[in-house]
Order: C-alpha cells, then sequence, then structure tokens
C-alpha cells in the first residue's frame, strides 16, 4: 500500500465520522428542544389545574369557603400571564395559550392574574371571588 493511498483512506474515514457525529448533534438539538417544550407545556397544564380545581372546589363548597395560593414567580423559569375571563382560565407562556374551562363562575370578572403573588379564592352569598 502506497502512503497516499492510507492518507486517502485515513481523510474519507475522519469524513465519515465527522458527518455521522454532525448528524447525531443535530437529532440531539431537536429532541432536547422538543423535551424542554413539553416540559413547559406540563407544567403550564399542571398549574392551570390546580387552580381550577380551587375555583370548582370553592363553587361546591358552601358560603365561608376561603384559601389562599401563591402562583410561582416563573415557569421553568419562563415569564406568563394568567387570567380568567367567562368560565375560562388561560395561562399565555412563550406565545402559546393553555386554557381550561371553569364549572363555577367567578363572579369578578376578568381576573387577571399576576405571577408571585398570592390570592385567595373565597365563596360569600354563594359567588365565588378572587382577590
Amino acid at each position: 500500500m502506497k502512503k497516499a493511498q492510507v492518507g486517502i483512506e485515513f481523510l474519507y474515514f475522519v469524513g465519515a465520522a465527522i458527518t455521522i457525529l454532525i448528524i447525531y448533534l443535530a437529532l440531539s438539538s431537536n429532541y432536547l428542544s422538543f423535551t424542554s417544550s413539553r416540559k413547559d407545556m406540563l407544567s403550564t397544564q399542571n398549574l392551570l389545574e390546580e387552580i381550577r380545581n380551587e375555583v370548582n372546589l370553592a363553587g361546591r363548597i358552601e358560603d365561608g369557603y376561603s384559601r389562599t395560593i401563591k402562583l410561582p414567580a416563573k415557569i421553568n423559569n419562563e415569564d406568563y400571564s394568567m387570567n380568567i375571563a367567562v368560565r375560562e382560565i388561560y395561562i399565555t407562556i412563550k406565545g402559546k395559550d393553555y386554557s381550561r374551562l371553569l364549572s363555577t363562575d367567578v363572579s369578578n370578572q376578568p381576573v387577571n392574574l399576576i405571577p408571585g403573588n398570592s390570592y385567595t379564592i373565597k365563596k360569600e352569598n354563594s359567588q365565588v371571588t378572587i382577590t
């Protein structure tokens, strides 16, 4: 075997290895991006369910119900906004809206819930309010 042939074969193998590495990195990057967006979606839906369950519970229980909840300042280190309007609670995060329907009317609508603040869900005179 000549030295030139060995050198060219070596370069082919290095080129093939670099190509495989680039494909692997591209696939890994896509997977990590998908995993991150899925984590954001699940965390947002969990928060929606938690708030929805509290509001719906207040609607089913007798007058005098009161519970204080504290919203997280961020969801997975991302800013978000939360609103309640027309029997619907929704969160906007990274330009995407997630929503859930409420089975109870909230009397002081629309409610703009500020992340990081504490809110009290009350039922008085058969009306649910969030303050």
